[in-house]
């Protein structure tokens, strides 16, 4: 029997438009539980999120505050206690189900890749979301590497947190708002708050949930590298975010594939392709050329000049007659980038290139890291 091919996909991004941690944190404004109406919980969010930048992108501080496990990604811990409390399971399994976001031609390529390939979801994703997408692609739950959070389980315990909601988002919050979002004011109540008082509610919650990112995603590739016994430096991964890191540094260290998808300065730096497209068939042509990847790569930057503008112009020699088709079909061409040996100033241009697109592609979620 042949051995499959064996790719990794972060889920938000290279597979859907969507943040789903995001997208509830814009509903908790609607809802009475912790008395969030009059707050905007996405702009809430964002605070959250470019706070979790700072303690992965500033050197010492994680050092500092005595916090060496945290990982990016680990918003998801941060926010997890006003989840806990606002949510059900099941009415997170309906949320997601009821808007997967899809990138266009998702569906198409993972019919594709189910031929010769083993396909793998590692992402910061809540359970709720990740499984229902899996299902929708007909990928395996065992091989779906995830955030898990049972809010059915945590609530057994009886966490009493809106005293400790009132300072974060009532006080904390609302200082950063009136300062114009200026996250440096308050900075230091945000470690008073998360770091210094492990006897809160709020932090005894939110400890309850481990996210999949940063190292932790790392740790899933080293997982199914032993499970499918196929050696990392074989492997594919796709992923587009600070979280994404770890993973795709993994895979470029060792030789394999890692891949940056409508990325970002976090993830161009980690990868060895970066990969800018408007739909998710724009991959194929690295998955057809895996075992002849530094080729293709040149072949491509030099005639991309002559079809960038129209797939039909693309040399038959260079993708297959499938590839070429879908690119024709839904009108459009990937720019692919090889990051090899590339200046600090063309590195930083494709840079810029990824992350407009990033945002022209998912919208509000484009703008978190």
């Amino acid at each position: 029997m042949t051995q499959k091919n064996v790719c990794c996909f972060d889920l938000e991004g290279p597979i859907s438009v969507l943040d789903f941690a995001a997208e509830l944190s814009r509903l908790l404004s609607k809802k009475t539980k912790l008395d969030l109406q009059k707050f905007n919980m996405g702009e809430f969010f964002e605070m959250i999120s470019n706070y979790d930048d700072y303690l992965i992108d500033v050197s010492g501080v994680k050092k500092k505050l005595n916090i060496p496990n945290y990982q990016p990604g680990d918003t998801l811990r941060l926010m997890a206690p006003l989840y806990m409390s606002c949510f059900s399971d099941e009415e997170l399994v309906e949320l997601a189900n009821y808007n997967l976001g899809l990138l266009p031609g998702c569906i198409e390529l993972m019919g594709v890749l189910h031929k010769d390939w083993d396909i793998f979801i590692i992402s910061t994703s809540y359970r709720h979301f990740a499984h229902s997408v899996a299902k929708r692609l007909d990928i395996p739950l065992d091989h779906v590497y995830c955030t898990d959070l049972n809010i059915k389980e945590a609530n057994k315990t009886i966490y009493d947190i809106e005293g400790d909601v009132k300072n974060l988002v009532g006080t904390i919050f609302q200082n950063y708002i009136d300062n114009d979002k200026n996250l440096d004011l308050v900075i230091k109540d945000l470690n008073k708050f998360f770091w210094n008082n492990k006897e809160s509610d709020y932090v005894k919650a939110m400890n309850l949930v481990e996210v999949r990112g940063g190292k932790r995603k790392e740790m899933a590739v080293e997982s199914i590298s032993n499970i499918t016994q196929v050696p990392i430096s074989e492997m594919v991964a796709l992923g587009d975010s600070i979280t994404d890191i770890n993973m795709l540094q993994r895979l470029k260290d060792e030789g394999g594939i890692a891949v940056s998808f409508n990325g970002n300065r976090f993830t161009v730096g980690r990868s060895n392709i970066a990969i800018t497209t408007p739909n998710n068939l724009g991959t194929l042509a690295i998955f057809e050329s895996k075992n002849n990847i530094e080729n293709f790569l040149d072949s491509w930057e030099k005639l991309y000049s002559s079809f960038k503008n129209n797939p039909e112009r693309i040399p038959s020699k260079l993708v297959s007659k499938e590839v070429k088709n879908y690119f024709i079909k839904y009108k459009f061409v990937p720019e692919i980038d090889n990051l090899s040996n590339r200046t600090e100033k063309e590195l930083d241009l494709i840079i810029l290139k990824q992350e407009k697109f990033r945002k022209k592609v998912r919208g509000w979620a484009g703008n978190l890291a």
